[in-house]
């Protein structure tokens, strides 16, 4: 299999977390973000134009990105193949959109994290408690 890089979005929107539901499997919550794009000399994508791309593409929200979260490379991470995921943390605005037949847009507060952990896809329960642990969010 071929490693992939790709970027995630952690988000807020009107003080909720900006998640998908993935309609395709694996099924589950998921943090926005995917695969990063190659140009025509073959170079990949920033972290920021994936992030913001597929932020757009997946939610119909514009991100403004604020910080880089981190690097996630954990082997077995994704179960369709070997991942990296650089994640960022920014601010969400505009008018939520569902990307059609692929994702469903839903907003969560912080403080549900936790008791939604067997829903989450990937290691995105992860990458979301270190971003409370990081910005200081309440339990």
């Amino acid at each position: 299999m071929v490693l992939e890089y790709c970027a995630d979005a952690i988000a807020l929107y009107q003080s909720q977390l900006v998640l998908i539901e993935r309609l395709s499997e694996p099924k589950g919550i998921a943090i926005p973000g995917g695969r990063r794009d190659r140009d025509a000399r073959n170079e990949l994508e920033s972290v920021a134009v994936c992030a913001i791309r597929e932020f757009e593409e997946e939610t119909g929200l514009i991100l403004t990105i604020d910080c880089f979260l981190g690097t996630y490379d954990n082997p077995g991470r994704d179960p369709r193949g070997p991942k990296i995921s650089d994640v960022v943390y920014g601010t969400a605005a505009g008018t939520i959109r569902n990307e059609e037949g692929k994702t469903r847009v839903f907003l969560m507060d912080p403080a549900e994290i936790d008791s939604n952990r067997e829903r989450f896809v990937f290691d995105h329960y992860q990458i979301l408690c270190d971003w409370r642990k990081e910005h200081h969010q309440e339990r």
